[in-house]
């Protein structure tokens, strides 16, 4: 496979790290949107199952975080807004650098609920979408009080660290915790109110319009993810009115199902659900 890193410039003028693992003859290409606090490069180990079966990979570091964060991450972004037109370009992008194949959509948990909500606002034309642990109804336990106040602060400490979230829920393998926590391109300071309150407008623009969703879809969660709730997975996949939907609710299973105990078994769900597709 060929790696390639480059940058784009967004439409408000900032710049954001581009990557993607290329195969000699594509027969699908993927547009890949990594989760809250972390960055693209944790993905390689999925990225290398779907280059055997010759899906070329795309993918980026959103808006404050990672390789594209001014200085160091801080999962800052002023509009979920703003990370929607991101992937629309950069879906674009994906089509025509891989002309005339399938083209898919991944998204992870942030990513999950923005690639949902792209769904739902862009009408892509894709072969299929596969939301891990998408953020679509808020974590059980979430302070109903943060909730209520957040456009408050929002609007006027935008950069107050507002939710810690918990590292200790993104997989019961401690090695995994241990390099997350680790990674120096991971955010895992409390995550900022605009951020936050941005994340609720979008989880409540999914909600609303479910049911307006019409795309194909793979849904995977876990029942004991403590970071986003399997409910709003669960209330996507009963509203939409997609022909061609599916999913998979891994009892146990926290928060990053592909460096979780069952990763094996994820990350072939995936594979095959794209094969069939492609």
């Amino acid at each position: 496979m060929k790696h390639l890193e480059t940058s784009y410039e967004t439409h408000d003028g900032k710049k954001l790290y581009l990557q993607a693992w290329m195969t000699e003859s594509p027969k699908a290409s993927m547009l890949l949107v990594h989760g809250l606090g972390e960055h693209s490069s944790r993905y390689l180990h999925l990225v290398e199952k779907l280059n055997e079966m010759s899906i070329s990979v795309f993918t980026f570091d959103g808006r404050g975080h990672g390789k594209s964060a001014e200085g160091k991450p801080d999962a800052y972004f002023e509009s979920y807004e703003d990370y929607l037109k991101d992937i629309d370009a950069l879906f674009g992008k994906v089509k025509s650098y891989v002309p005339g194949v399938p083209a898919f959509l991944y998204g992870h948990s942030m990513g999950g609920g923005m690639v949902a909500a792209y769904a739902l606002k862009y009408k892509p034309d894709t072969a299929g979408m596969i939301m891990s642990s998408p953020a679509i109804k808020p974590a059980e336990g979430t302070s109903m009080f943060l909730i209520a106040i957040s456009s408050l602060v929002s609007k006027y400490f935008p950069r107050l660290k507002a939710l810690q979230l918990d590292a200790q829920k993104i997989s019961r393998i401690p090695a995994e915790v241990e390099k997350y926590l680790n990674d120096p391109l991971v955010y895992t300071d409390a995550i900022p109110a605009r951020t936050g309150f941005e994340l609720l407008q979008m989880m409540r623009f999914i909600q609303e319009n479910a049911s307006d969703f019409t795309l194909p879809f793979l849904l995977i969660h876990g029942t004991d993810d403590g970071l986003t709730n399997p409910k709003g997975s669960e209330l996507l996949f009963q509203k939409a009115v997609s022909t061609d939907k599916a999913i998979r609710i891994f009892p146990g299973g926290y928060h990053e199902l592909i460096n979780d105990l069952d990763r094996e078994e994820v990350m072939e769900l995936i594979c095959q659900w794209i094969k069939i597709r492609m």
